[in-house]
């Protein structure tokens, strides 16, 4: 074989090894789904680009049908319940509603109604891209990157304002979860 020949055929499977197959969307569904916490703790930085400042806070969250309730326990304590029936939510609130309840329950139809969606990774480890089809969402997220395995174990969203807040999330046993409301 020539040197020329050999060189071609190395530089092929180096670029094939580069090339990744994404995972099947159906079956990524269906394993989240099948692996979707019902509760489960978070912990999340809030970079602030305005202040050039991070915020972290820590706490846990549990599903309950369409309302997905996130209590934050440091460094101040709150609780919120993102549902689509909730008049007090915040509209940035109610658009990222769609967002975290598809992405726990690995409803890609409900996402890709909200995102273009792009798939990266195989379905032990994949990764998710996600940039905004709404431009009134766009106006305030550049996008969403996702990563997890059986289930969601991390979330990055981008802002166009240089903010940034990056979600670690893991399941716990819903009877393990201080859910008290929080003191005023």
């Amino acid at each position: 074989m020539s040197r020329t020949a050999l060189a071609l055929s190395l530089l092929m499977l180096t670029l094939a090894g580069a090339v990744e197959a994404a995972p099947d969307a159906g079956r990524l569904a269906q394993q989240l789904r099948e692996h979707a916490p019902t509760c489960g703790r978070f912990t999340q930085r809030r970079w602030m680009a305005d202040l050039d400042t991070g915020l972290d806070s820590a706490g846990h969250f549990r599903r309950q049908g369409e309302a997905l309730i996130w209590q934050t326990l440091t460094p101040v304590a709150d609780r919120v319940r993102l549902a689509p029936d909730n008049p007090d939510l915040p509209l940035g609130l109610k658009a990222m509603l769609p967002v975290l309840t598809g992405l726990l329950a690995g409803d890609w139809p409900t996402l890709e109604q909200h995102f273009e969606v792009r798939l990266e990774g195989e379905i032990a480890a994949w990764r998710a891209r996600l940039a905004p089809r709404d431009p009134a969402v766009a106006e305030r997220l550049e996008s969403l990157q996702v990563k997890g395995g059986d289930r969601v174990e991390r979330v990055l969203l981008r802002f166009t304002d240089g903010d940034r807040l990056t979600l670690k999330l893991e399941p716990a046993g819903c009877d393990a979860l201080d859910t008290k409301e929080p003191e005023s």
